[in-house]
């Protein structure tokens, strides 16, 4: 599309970016119910941490290859609305079932299929993003999406899912978030556009709109994807081993109540929202890898911070606000990075291969890890892992070329890679 600015706000571009980033949103909302609910379901369904850290890693590991495949699918269909919407409703039917579990078992089943079901959300979404983004918003718009883990994933859901468990049970909770992605279904349904039925007919028949067998390996050879996916690795071992026992720390460990840390965990959630966007508008100005670099650091903040300090819920909220700034760096990695290094008909599979390689690794490894971790030296050493992760991943992004059109003359070159470094 173009890159001259539309002066109206009722366009598809910011529509689209509505759209995808209340339906990754109430992605995060499924995904993240059972780590809020953990205080919940632990002592009803007698789970030890090894068997939470595998329940977040069975979700992680079908979210990955899932991810992966059906979002190489819609880049070869050219269609991100035919995988996309069968997806939407599947996760939220997934919910329900997780919500039905009775044990641990078929709380593994749950968690599994929930993975296979929202895996390909965040390529497909940001696929459909990129395509109708203009180049001066690329970073804003790819990370305002993702930014709705924090809003939504972070901020809304520990407050809803503590209260319905507290006041309900830990399984009322689960039907309840499985009810906006029905919303969503609807929504995509109606008002959503593939960027095919945008595209000339010149475009068309240059095969612009979706990707070509003897093209596909284009996506392997760029520098960028490799680079991003190893950060992912790192980044995904931070997120997980953090995210998965920080609600636990505080209650078990820090004795915090449940409403308390419910409040804390929105305060991070805030932040998270806040800087998901903002570190990526910065981005458009100064470039993707000093951004990312800076972020990267920050990111290491948040366990150290909070296995180490205890104070009032005003202070850990405040703390907790500030150093989730870190979350800024996914956005860049994930997305915005490998979309910026391919052309745009490549980017689910672009997305969909550094989230396979980070959510398969980082994301399965880090939970199972940190939870034996617990188990032998304490709930703190899972956020001390998770800081390590943030610190090699910030040391990493020192090799990423930049690709913000701020800093290179051109975008793209042969294969479609980036054409100069900064």
């Amino acid at each position: 599309m173009s890159d001259e600015p539309k002066k109206s706000f009722f366009r598809y571009e910011n529509a689209v970016v509505t759209m995808m980033f209340f339906t990754f949103g109430f992605v995060f909302m499924e995904r993240l119910s059972i780590v809020y609910l953990f205080p919940f379901i632990a002592p009803d369904l007698k789970l030890d941490n090894t068997q939470i850290g595998l329940l977040v890693s069975v979700l992680a590991i079908c979210w990955s290859l899932s991810g992966f495949f059906f979002g190489t699918i819609s880049d070869f269909l050219g269609s991100r609305k035919k995988v996309l919407l069968p997806i939407t409703l599947a996760f939220s039917l997934f919910s329900f079932l997780t919500g039905l579990a009775r044990n641990f078992a078929t709380m593994f089943v749950a968690r599994g299929l929930m993975g296979i079901s929202e895996g390909p959300v965040l390529p497909i979404a940001q696929a459909a993003v990129i395509a109708e983004s203009s180049e001066k918003r690329r970073g804003f718009n790819l990370g305002f999406v993702q930014s709705a883990l924090g809003l939504i994933g972070s901020t809304v859901t520990p407050l809803i899912v503590t209260a319905v468990a507290e006041h309900y049970s830990w399984h009322a909770a689960f039907y309840l978030v499985g009810v906006p992605g029905i919303i969503m279904f609807f929504v995509l349904l109606k008002w959503m556009i593939d960027p095919s039925k945008r595209m000339t007919k010149e475009q068309m028949e240059a095969g612009e709109h979706k990707v070509r067998r003897e093209d596909y390996p284009v996506v392997f050879r760029s520098r960028n994807v490799w680079v991003c996916m190893i950060i992912a690795v790192f980044m995904m071992t931070w997120l997980f081993a953090f995210t998965t026992f920080a609600p636990t720390f505080l209650t078990e460990h820090d004795k915090y109540s449940a409403g308390d840390m419910g409040l804390i965990m929105a305060a991070m959630g805030l932040g998270t929202f806040f800087w998901g966007f903002v570190g990526p508008a910065i981005s458009d100005r100064i470039g993707r890898k000093p951004t990312l670099v800076l972020f990267g650091f920050i990111a290491a903040l948040s366990p150290i911070c909070l296995a180490l300090v205890h104070g009032s819920v005003a202070l850990m909220m405040v703390i907790g606000f500030l150093t989730n700034a870190g979350q800024a760096a996914f956005p860049l990695f994930m997305a915005v990075i490998p979309g910026e290094s391919l052309k745009p008909k490549y980017v689910g599979t672009a997305v969909g291969l550094t989230q396979l390689v980070g959510e398969f690794i980082g994301g399965t490894a880090a939970p199972s890890i940190g939870g034996m971790a617990a188990d032998h030296f304490g709930l703190s050493a899972p956020l001390w892992i998770a800081a390590a992760g943030a610190f090699v991943s910030a040391l990493i992004a020192f090799t990423i070329r930049e690709t913000a059109p701020v800093r290179v003359r051109g975008t793209t070159a042969l294969h479609g890679e980036v054409s100069t470094t900064a």
